[in-house]
């Protein structure tokens, strides 16, 4: 792993290992989602002020425009990961980070050719009732 990563990576992980209940091992919860295409997530959250999520999404999967009430900080694992905001598209490839700031209003998918892996952090976690969805960025 490049050295960049592992600090990127330290970084997420520290609130994670400071906040988690002691245990052995951690079952996570597979949530499968219907977009335009099937993705799926692997839900190892914990507790409610923080997310942590594996997301798998396949060629062409797109999200649509959002602003979640949680920040979106993440590594991508594989694949590139897009992100429509108004101003314009960033591509995020394999072994880098992306941050995504709360009530941000962003289009994500990926962007890439192959499968899009990647890790999530969510501060606080992920619930329905933190995400609204829109047509446009106005």
């Amino acid at each position: 792993i490049p050295k960049e990563m592992k600090k990127l990576l330290l970084l997420l992980l520290v609130p994670i290992i400071s906040t988690a209940q002691v245990s052995s091992s951690i079952k996570p919860n597979k949530i499968v989602i219907q977009d335009n295409v099937e993705r799926y997530l692997f839900d190892y959250s914990q507790a409610d002020e923080l997310g942590f999520i594996k997301m798998h999404a396949p060629t062409n999967w797109t999200e649509p425009i959002i602003e979640a009430a949680f920040e979106i900080k993440g590594i991508v694992l594989s694949g590139t990961l897009g992100l429509e905001f108004k101003d314009g598209i960033e591509l995020i490839e394999t072994n880098n980070g992306f941050q995504i700031p709360k009530e941000k209003r962003v289009r994500i998918f990926n962007g890439g050719k192959n499968e899009l892996v990647l890790i999530e952090i969510l501060q606080p976690a992920y619930s329905e009732k933190r995400v609204k969805r829109f047509t446009g960025f106005d």
